[in-house]
């Protein structure tokens, strides 16, 4: 055993760096936490695809949630334990790269924007949607407009 480490009540001086050297920095109050929370949960599928299946059966609706909701969780814990162990300060795409290789990072980000770019066409349909269930009197051609 290292007798540097042996002691127990040893006092280790060191530097103490207020920001990081990749400017990475938390300054996110509990409120915003918690409205990235709320958005992250509520999504336009809410509104869209929960009327049908409350109707046909609560029950199997509760269940498909809580293992999705499982899935979830595991891989957002994973997330959380590789960021506290190594911060980056990029985009997820980049966590790909350093955790896995470098083709699986340029993947993950071609993957993410074909997502965001079929994202938008649903996104807007589900507003109309969700729009002329409120009020007839709105053009589809208005709302896929703006």
């Amino acid at each position: 055993m290292n007798s540097k480490t042996s002691d127990k009540n040893e006092v280790v001086n060191g530097e103490i760096l207020l920001h990081a050297p990749d400017h990475l920095q938390r300054h996110l109050t509990l409120r915003q936490v918690q409205f990235v929370a709320i958005g992250g949960s509520i999504g336009t599928a809410l509104f869209v695809s929960i009327g049908y299946g409350l109707m046909r059966g609560a029950a199997s609706l509760l269940i498909a949630f809580m293992l999705h909701a499982l899935v979830i969780t595991q891989v957002n814990n994973s997330l959380a334990e590789m960021t506290v162990f190594m911060p980056i300060s990029a985009a997820f795409i980049h966590r790909a790269s350093a955790w896995v290789d470098d083709a699986w990072g340029f993947m993950i980000g071609w993957n993410f924007f074909l997502f965001e770019a079929l994202l938008i066409p649903f996104e807007i349909t589900a507003l109309d949607m969700v729009l002329t269930f409120w009020r007839d009197d709105i053009p589809s051609a208005a709302v896929i407009t703006v």
